[in-house]
């Protein structure tokens, strides 16, 4: 019988690099911090527009730094400058309130372009852009170097991680309020700089184990035009952030595009490659498919769904009446109509708008039980799906490869759903810009669901699965 010492051995030998300790430590050097090509290297240079844009990040590299830190100072900014200033009137816009211009360049702008950026350059906005990412590394550096626990490497925790926010941010009012933006993005920020000052020294163990978000910029990054792959052979050994072995690399969901596994000096060097978008989903089954990033998919489609319908249908109010009726019926009347702290639930009476329990309840369990609901729906659809095989690999695998081709549609409800502010000054044109992508979404999801599984019978349940995501996102979005 296995310790649980020596599982956690295990597991971490499995994931660390060459050049890396049990801690997740780097053996330094393993290579130059900044590497450039001398006119004496012996390195075959790569051509074309990938290789000028690897030349250009690998030759900044060692710059990344100030990116990062100009970053974490907007955000921050962002984040906590508009609490001190006045509540928008009924007539003011994002040029005369601040808090209105933050709430439209956080929402409206910082969301909405991370989610797309990764069609086209993968996750290259958590390598270089995103402020936590960094913030976490910063601290690393600096920390107290410990291994990374058993119970973060749990798989699972990074959707419990994105529950949680999602959730919590509905309750206080993220989208709408200084102070709740504050409370949720400014905690997180904070979350992330203990995690790296506690664990693993110049890694990301936030990144990797706890963000809400990495995730599902990992699932979407696999649609990406850009990448960093073996060039043939062996890949170079480096200690990566995300703790990614180099070596054996082929996916590309947790690779943040650092570029420091990426050494122009070298021939057997991973490299830039630019591809075609949705490719690495076609040929997900060599592409570490992994079960859990489509768990992960299916769950956070189905929680954002909720955030919007609780919003949006009548089916929320219908069940937050019956919801009321109970507890009056069972003696608590009194209690669900009192309100609660703003950091628990909206509670802004000047504003006009105040939540009480009842509110609380109701929006929560509406959420996850549309979450459960369309989770639910699309692994029945998705089982049934992987039941014929077109190629002979093991069950979930086949049920895993199967889950990618949701990857479109959710994406671009998601970015619509976020960035809907974007579209409103447009007119008519601010409508139909919107629908077309949805339905470039959609269409993308199926050709994938085709190229996936084949034109054969068993793609039909994963059809009908795409279909009821675009129904379900096309009720609230249009």
């Amino acid at each position: 019988m296995r310790t649980q010492g020596s599982m956690k051995i295990k597991e971490e030998t499995a994931e660390e690099p060459v050049g890396a300790d049990k801690a997740g430590n780097c053996r330094r050097p393993v290579i130059d911090p900044v590497i450039e090509l001398t006119p004496g290297s012996t390195a075959r240079p790569l051509a074309g527009l990938s290789g000028k844009v690897e030349g250009f990040l690998v030759s900044h590299r060692a710059r990344f730094g100030y990116v990062h830190a100009f970053m974490a100072v907007v955000f921050l900014a962002l984040v906590a400058i508009p609490v001190f200033f006045p509540f928008p009137a009924d007539d003011d816009t994002a040029l005369t309130n601040l808090q209105l211009l933050a709430r439209f360049i956080v929402w409206g702008l910082w969301f909405p372009l991370m989610f797309l950026s990764v069609v086209l350059f993968g996750r290259l906005w958590c390598g270089l852009l995103c402020p936590q990412g960094a913030l976490t590394e910063f601290m690393s550096k600096r920390g107290l170097n410990r291994p990374i626990p058993g119970w973060m490497r749990w798989k699972g925790l990074p959707f419990a991680s994105f529950v949680f926010i999602t959730v919590l941010g509905q309750l206080v009012g993220v989208r709408d309020y200084s102070l709740a933006a504050l409370e949720v993005l400014g905690g997180t920020m904070l979350l992330a700089a203990l995690t790296g000052f506690i664990y693993t020294k110049d890694r990301r163990a936030w990144c990797r184990h706890l963000c809400p978000a990495g995730p599902l910029l990992g699932i979407f990054s696999r649609l990406g035009s850009a990448g960093i792959d073996k060039n043939g052979g062996t890949g170079t050994s480096a200690a990566c952030p995300t703790f990614i072995n180099t070596q054996t690399k082929t996916a590309s969901s947790n690779c943040i595009a650092c570029m420091r596994c990426v050494n122009p000096a070298s021939e057997s060097t991973l490299r830039l490659k630019l591809r075609r978008p949705g490719r690495e989903i076609e040929e997900i089954g060599k592409r570490e498919p992994d079960i859990w990033e489509v768990l992960f998919l299916l769950g956070a489609t189905g929680l954002a769904l909720g955030a919007f319908y609780w919003t949006e249908s009548d089916m929320y109010t219908l069940y937050r009446d019956f919801l009321g009726n109970a507890f009056i019926d069972l003696g608590y009347g009194s209690l669900i109509g009192q309100s609660g702290p703003w950091w628990v639930m909206v509670n802004y009476p000047w504003a006009g708008e105040t939540f009480n329990w009842l509110d609380f309840i109701s929006i929560a369990t509406f959420m996850l039980g549309t979450m459960v609901a369309v989770m639910g729906a699309l692994l029945i659809l998705l089982i049934s799906s992987a039941l014929i095989p077109k190629e002979k690999l093991e069950y979930w695998k086949r049920a895993a490869s199967a889950g990618y081709a949701y990857a479109p549609v959710a994406l671009v409800s998601l970015v619509l759903g976020l960035g809907i502010m974007l579209f409103e000054p447009l007119g008519s044109f601010g409508k139909l810009l919107p629908a077309a992508l949805f339905a470039a979404g959609a269409i993308w999801s199926v050709y994938l669901a085709v190229k996936i599984q084949g034109p054969r019978p068993g793609v039909l349940p994963n059809m009908l699965g795409i279909g009821l995501v675009a129904w379900l996102w096309y009720s609230v979005l249009f």
